[in-house]
């Protein structure tokens, strides 16, 4: 039985570590940033919108435990109730490489989802970068669908 529990300090510095430069790379790879602005947009994005780290209101950063306490993943999301339908935001959800492939994702999706339920959410949002077809399809295994797709086109100097 798997759940989550807040992300200590220790556990934000990693979370950090590992997204931040997972962004940069994504945002460059998209064409979205250069190589030489990516990082520091990446780490002013996440400062912008973590300003109190774990605490930042609205904001949910949890690790993902299994029944004995081994870490499996970490979970990020954001709460908008000013919608209509007060929607979560996925902003970054993974688990560890070995801890993939192990039958923990559902159990995962349906644990948050659980957790969204009672915070009065009635529906989830996310995006994935297109060249992440792992992701895409990991999402739509589980029930999400798309629901826009956001084309680009370089035209050279």
């Amino acid at each position: 039985m798997l759940r989550f529990q807040p992300m200590s300090d220790e556990d934000f510095a990693a979370f950090l570590r590992k997204s931040i430069p997972e962004y940069a790379y994504d945002q460059m790879r998209s064409g979205n940033w250069t190589a030489q602005e990516a990082a520091g947009r990446a780490r002013a994005e996440f400062q912008q919108m973590l300003p109190n780290g774990p605490q930042t209101p609205n904001q949910h950063l949890s690790v993902l435990l299994d029944e004995p306490g081994h870490k499996l993943g970490m979970l990020w999301y954001f709460v908008n109730t000013q919608r209509e339908r007060p929607t979560a935001f996925l902003i970054d959800f993974f688990l560890f490489p070995e801890a993939r492939h192990k039958g923990y994702e559902a159990e995962a999706f349906a644990l948050f989802e659980q957790e969204a339920r009672s915070l009065g959410v009635r529906r989830v949002e996310l995006q994935v970068f297109t060249h992440k077809n792992d992701e895409v399809e990991l999402y739509l295994q589980h029930g999400y669908s798309q629901t826009s797709v956001f084309l680009a086109r370089d035209l050279g100097e």
